[in-house]
């Protein structure tokens, strides 16, 4: 029995080049960088997709600018936007994205992950 995937057209797009990240201070070792946006991003960017071999960055699920840092309060927030409205990974994609954030983030950190407001048919069910 074939499984029939949900989305089976997703629409890619093309990778951002890294940003390298310049040391905010050559002579402190122990100096505290703060977490931001493009970190966050990073640790998130190349989570596969649980239905295709791409990854979130690719399929336009994250994005830079769908994360929001406050380093001073501990906060991330992350609002993903998942392929198809009726998406039935959208679960499963939220705690990837959790878990990887809890596995790399420093644990002061409290983080929520949303769905896209208007993007998916049951976005009002984990609120």
């Amino acid at each position: 029995m074939a499984s029939q995937l949900i989305n089976a057209n997703p629409v890619v797009h093309e990778r951002k080049a890294r940003s390298v990240r310049q040391p905010t201070s050559a002579h402190d070792d122990l100096a505290v960088e703060p977490i931001d946006s493009l970190e966050v991003f990073d640790h998130v960017r190349d989570i596969k997709d649980p239905e295709h071999p791409y990854t979130l960055e690719q399929l336009n699920v994250v994005s830079e600018d769908s994360i929001a840092v406050d380093d001073k309060r501990s906060h991330v927030l992350i609002t993903f936007t998942p392929t198809v409205e009726h998406c039935s990974m959208a679960t499963l994609i939220g705690l990837c994205i959790r878990v990887k954030l809890m596995q790399s983030l420093p644990p002061r950190f409290k983080i929520d992950i949303k769905v896209s407001p208007g993007s998916h048919a049951s976005e009002v069910a984990g609120a």
